[in-house]
């Protein structure tokens, strides 16, 4: 008999295991369905079957299918005098709904604010969704950078994901670790080199860097926030390198930063 995945090894790789699933209580098609969704984003916005065939490995008649379905339910939108699609008002609510239901989000916010308004540079709070951080909320000032919320950053390379993978239990960071080393081989040991420094930021100051590693002339600090309630969130600070120089994340944003989540922590914890 083969061995049973973890579910974070099927959300990694929710595909290869769609095709060799023989488990009566996974709905194979309902699955597909959702990874179909997730090819959407805000680089590739509009798709159409043959892309989709290519993206998910799935034969183009299932496709099809499964996009008939979608737009028949309010998920995917066809467009006018067109086989390509795009999200639909359905996916909007699943997402506005998913967003209120994380009590972080507006118990951080007025913390975040604050200390954005201090430090005149963004401070955002993000989570891990497979390989990537995406963000759930962004307190944004003049500085240059501009995120938005439901958009996406690098798990290895930036500051915040590599405070997540810090912060991550043992056995879950080998897993992860495992699919980011099988993603970008090439790749894996100069980036499995940054991620031991950034481990050990982390246990010697409390939080991790990315000095133009994820994105160039961007240098930010990030701080995990562990809720055996709410799980795993990470807050960052980012902006400009002339603006956010490694003085100034040692001397004021790194400390200032894991003050504020700690605080945050605990109106957490008061809140429950």
């Amino acid at each position: 008999m083969a061995q049973s995945l973890s579910l974070d090894e099927i959300r990694l790789d929710p595909i290869s295991h769609i095709h060799r699933e023989n488990n009566p209580q996974f709905i194979a098609s309902l699955a597909r369905g959702f990874e179909l969704l997730r090819c959407f984003s805000s680089q590739q916005q509009v798709l159409g079957n043959q892309e989709l065939a290519q993206m998910t490995g799935l034969p183009k008649p299932t496709i099809a299918r499964i996009t008939f379905t979608l737009v028949s339910l309010g998920y995917l939108k066809q467009l006018t005098n067109s086989s390509k699609y795009m999200l639909d008002i359905g996916v909007l609510s699943l997402g506005y709904a998913a967003l209120s239901n994380i009590a972080i989000r507006s118990i951080a916010h007025p913390f975040m604010h604050e200390m954005s308004l201090h430090i005149q540079a963004p401070v955002a709070l993000a989570t891990r969704d497979r390989l990537n951080m995406l963000y759930l909320d962004v307190i944004q000032t003049n500085s240059m950078m501009r995120r938005t919320v439901g958009s996406t950053l690098s798990l290895h390379s930036s500051a915040m994901g590599r405070a997540c993978l810090a912060a991550t239990p043992e056995k879950e960071r080998h897993i992860l670790m495992t699919a980011l080393a099988k993603k970008d081989p090439k790749n894996w040991e100069n980036d499995q080199i940054a991620l031991n420094k950034a481990f050990k930021d982390y246990e010697q100051y409390g939080y991790c860097l990315s000095l133009g590693d994820w994105q160039r002339d961007i240098n930010s600090v990030a701080v995990p926030l562990l809720s055996t309630q709410h799980g795993l969130f990470v807050f960052n600070c980012g902006a400009p390198n002339f603006q956010l120089t490694p003085e100034k994340i040692e001397k004021e944003v790194g400390p200032m930063l894991k003050f504020m989540v700690n605080n945050i922590n605990e109106a957490l914890i008061e809140a429950s």
